[in-house]
């Protein structure tokens, strides 16, 4: 390991904490202080400081710090601890993503801190009673290193794993399942790298691969943030405009549209408060979603604004024709109703209608289709 190592190490662990820093610094300015964001944060800190020392390490691996003792004890502490400081600091965020309970306890966060608390003052201690335990007179690692050294982060990545594999299978809402495996693949790609990087390849794979992680993490949470509702975790209205431009008529495959809102939601907001309404718009939001997996059809569903929904359904078969999916959608909510006792009706209005031909337009088939709404509504005497 000469300089040209020293080189090449050095500027992939530059170019990886420079990525890190943008998203950082990007999620600064936008963030409020959501639990969440502040966990990101301290995440990829942690990553930020483990590349840094780490980086050192590979200095004097290649020569280009002396290979005192002193140093070698300081760089490979310092990786020791922060590798434990950013397993859990991962596993805190995820914890937090997925609204686990147990972080709300103030003695039960410092109960999962504790791992890295006692494994440092193992670490200390071995090293005062027997200081050649881990580096040897040469000041060479010792065998013994690397597996105290994974031990505690292998615990906080494979639990942070199972959580959100746990919470995918036990959710019912496929945005949320699929934004917890999201968050689950991040532990297993941290701990696939880094063990690429201790077994088959003298580079920093580690840390190119736990940064592609945290950039295509960001970006899908981007892609997430812009496009889905953040109550109903359904399509919002920029999402079902960006869907209704690609619709394009085709006289083989009829498509329709469907205008949903809540019988009487500004009774139940100004009777019950503005929480037992947004109870009632996810209930909606449920029975929708559950409503349109019984078809087989192609059907997009989006929070249109307010107590509005729409639904899309392209080329639907024998039987799926909108009429029998509103009885399908009346008949969730009934069940939603009489199981969560609620005190008001579930009741809602619906109007749909096909688009025509190729003169006809997604957004002027949408306006029918509200028109057909308000006249459903009119006749079941809740107005508008």
């Amino acid at each position: 390991m000469g300089f040209d190592y020293f080189v090449f190490y050095t500027e992939a662990s530059a170019v990886c904490i420079l990525i890190l820093l943008m998203i950082l610094i990007n999620d600064r300015l936008y963030r409020t202080q959501q639990e969440k964001q502040i966990w990101f944060s301290r995440a990829v800190v942690s990553f930020i400081l483990y590349f840094v020392s780490d980086a050192c390490w590979a200095a004097m691996l290649s020569g280009q710090f002396p290979r005192v003792r002193i140093f070698v004890e300081l760089f490979n502490f310092s990786n020791y601890f922060l590798l434990s400081l950013m397993a859990y600091g991962l596993f805190m965020f995820i914890a937090a993503s997925e609204k686990m309970p147990f972080r709300n306890s103030k003695n039960k966060r410092l109960l999962c801190f504790l791992p890295v608390m006692v494994t440092t003052l193992v670490m200390l201690i071995l090293y005062r009673s027997d200081p050649l335990f881990w580096i040897n007179e040469n000041n060479e690692l010792n065998d013994l290193y690397y597996p105290l050294m994974i031990a505690t982060p292998s615990v906080y990545l494979l639990a942070s794993f199972v959580f959100s594999v746990i919470n995918s299978r036990k959710s019912d809402i496929k945005e949320e399942r699929r934004l917890y495996l999201l968050i689950g693949s991040i532990p297993i790609g941290v701990m696939a790298f880094g063990m690429i990087q201790v077994v088959g390849l003298n580079a920093p794979t580690f840390c190119f691969g736990c940064t592609i992680m945290w950039l295509w993490f960001y970006l899908q949470n981007l892609q997430t943030m812009i496009s889905v509702d953040d109550l109903t975790h359904l399509n919002n209205r920029r999402q079902i405009n960006r869907y209704m431009e690609q619709i394009r008529f085709d006289e083989d495959a009829p498509t329709y549209f469907m205008m949903i809102d809540v019988n009487r939601f500004k009774t139940i907001n100004d009777t019950y408060g503005h929480a037992e309404g947004d109870k009632a718009l996810v209930f909606v939001a449920d029975s929708l979603r559950q409503a349109c997996e019984h078809i087989r059809a192609s059907a997009f569903i989006g929070r249109y604004g307010g107590d509005e929904f729409v639904i899309i359904i392209q080329d639907p078969e024998e039987g799926e024709h909108p009429e029998q999916i509103v009885e399908t959608l009346r008949t969730f909510l009934t069940e939603k109703q009489r199981e969560n006792r609620l005190p008001y009706d579930l009741g809602i209005g619906i109007g749909y209608e096909e688009l025509r031909d190729k003169n006809d337009t997604p957004a002027a088939c949408l306006i029918r289709a509200d028109e057909k709404l308000y006249i459903d509504k009119k006749k079941n005497g809740m107005g508008r």
